[in-house]
């Protein structure tokens, strides 16, 4: 077993705050030894990288996992565990690019902080004053609806698949976005001031900046965060010409034997600012360690602290768990609420293929990170090994281990349930035959959406083909007459209906929305 990565030196790490195959996954740590920092965090690392090497071994189907933990004045725990790419053989390593979804908000949050203290921004803007050119509908309250309530999930608005199109399909272009933002409906569940998690608030809080200051949304958090914290691995964009020099981890989910590699790949055009940034575990611990020394307060840090610690402050409030993780407020980007009796702050993501946990407890001086490139097991196992290491300077080394360990016991059993079931469903639907009434041939074409896009359907003797901007799958048969079941997003099959009008296909329909043809 490779020596665990123990970061240290809290001068250095302040330094540079302010500068600005089908084979199983391999286990143990992918990183290089560091300089331990004291008797306690040794201890403690050498705790924790057993705890997940055991949790690893013992799941046996996660593909890989990075973590950062840390403290104000630096990492205290830095290192990688199994695979980035399974076919490949590539590791995961402290460097290894991990798309960190739905935790990108807290970025966003903190470059609009930054915006409003320059002057460049007020999050009292209204719908109204920010898009004057655009007729809402009355019942929307565009002239009560501000910038605040998008990015604390008050914002009381749906929209049709402007979430869809940004953050899977990728098929959008500004005129499409902007038509959108006027087509908005009020979410009769959770009118203005009621908390409803989603995209839309971000997504829409950033077109209207972007068309306000002339800036991408990108380019605002670069310039805003990341370079002035120096996250020179955390990326919203260039990702193909970086993926010829850099490692990214591909996206895996679960399969009756092992983990599988999915084929929805975040690109460029589906990278959006509610879950749009890749980032490593070095960046990640830059990203805590911000957060925990604004709280500690006592030096000059290279964002205000003031403004740091103002996007934690709960602005929508709720009353709800994630596991064992309360929430009871959101601020920019950031829930809040109590863990084992103490203020736990939190930025959780998932997609498929993803999942993130970034999580601080100021009391503690203690910030956990740990991502995944699984939407299988892992997917829970970060909530559980980020628990552990809070419980660890909590209740003690013995407790933590002994509740991790439960956990763990029943995520193995979670696991091998599903695996059961997928097993079982894919055997079922083998079995299925196509029930198609036409020549197959009849059915390809273009069929369009206003508001979600278009399904380009290629069908002929061996396959029918489905590709949606940056979606590509493949069509199953389903057990109605003139049916398949479709997979745009991994692990989520639908069916859908054509509907034939003088011998072709003249719609695809689900019981949501219809795709009429239009090619």
């Amino acid at each position: 077993m490779r020596q665990t990565t123990i970061l240290l030196a809290a001068a250095a790490a302040a330094a540079a705050l302010l500068a600005g195959c089908a084979a199983q996954p391999q286990l143990g740590s992918n990183s290089a030894a560091l300089i331990p920092r004291d008797a306690e965090e040794e201890r403690f690392a050498a705790d924790f990288q057993s705890f997940m090497e055991g949790a690893l071994a013992r799941l046996g189907s996660v593909p890989g996992v990075s973590v950062a933990i840390a403290r104000s004045d630096g990492p205290i725990f830095l290192d990688a565990f199994g695979m980035a790419d399974i076919e490949r053989r590539v590791p995961m390593t402290p460097d290894t690019r991990v798309y960190i979804a739905s935790s990108t908000k807290s970025f966003v949050g903190l470059a609009f902080a930054v915006l409003e203290r320059r002057g460049q921004v007020d999050l009292d803007w209204t719908l109204a004053e920010l898009a004057p050119d655009v007729a809402f509908d009355r019942a929307i309250r565009a002239d009560a609806v501000t910038l605040r309530h998008l990015l604390s999930h008050t914002h009381g608005l749906e929209s049709g698949g402007m979430e869809f199109r940004l953050a899977y399909s990728g098929e959008h272009d500004a005129a499409t976005l902007w038509r959108m933002v006027g087509q908005m409906r009020p979410n009769g569940e959770a009118p203005l001031g009621t908390f409803d998690y989603g995209n839309l608030g971000y997504n829409l809080a950033t077109l209207l900046i972007e068309r306000r200051l002339g800036r991408r949304w990108q380019d605002i958090v670069r310039d805003e965060v990341l370079r002035p914290i120096g996250a020179t691995q955390t990326h919203p964009d260039g990702l193909a010409e970086l993926r010829r020099t850099q490692t990214f981890a591909a996206p895996y989910g679960l399969g009756p034997t092992g983990p599988e590699r999915l084929n929805l790949l975040k690109i460029d055009s589906n990278m959006q600012s509610a879950g749009g940034l890749f980032s490593s575990g070095n960046d990640l611990s830059r990203w805590l360690t911000l957060q925990l020394a604004a709280h500690r307060g006592g030096r000059p840090l290279p964002i205000p602290a003031d403004l740091v610690t103002m996007t934690h402050r709960p602005i929508g409030t709720l009353d709800q768990s994630f596991g064992p993780y309360r929430r009871a407020g959101y601020g920019l980007g950031w829930y809040s609420g109590a863990f084992e009796g103490e203020t736990l702050y939190h930025s959780f993501g998932g997609y498929a293929g993803a999942r993130s946990h970034v999580s601080f407890m100021p009391s503690r001086d203690l910030g956990v990170a740990i991502v995944t490139n699984d939407e299988g097991a892992g997917y829970l196992l970060v909530d559980i090994a980020a628990a552990y290491a809070y419980r660890w300077f909590q209740a003690g080394p013995e407790a933590a281990r002994r509740e991790a360990d439960e956990r763990v016991e029943q995520l193995v059993t979670q696991a091998q349930r599903r695996r059961q079931a997928i097993a079982e469903d894919r055997t079922r639907r083998a079995d299925r035959p196509w029930r198609l009434s036409l020549p197959r041939a009849a059915y390809s074409g273009r069929y369009c959406n206003a508001d979600y896009g278009t399904l380009a359907v290629a069908a002929d003797d061996e396959r029918i083909a489905v590709r949606m901007g940056a979606i590509d799958t493949l069509a199953a048969p389903f057990t109605e007459p003139d049916s398949i079941r479709l997979e745009l997003v991994p692990g989520e099959g639908r069916p859908y209906q054509f509907e034939i009008e003088n011998g072709r296909a003249a719609r695809l329909r689900t019981p949501e929305r219809v795709f009429e043809r239009c090619g």
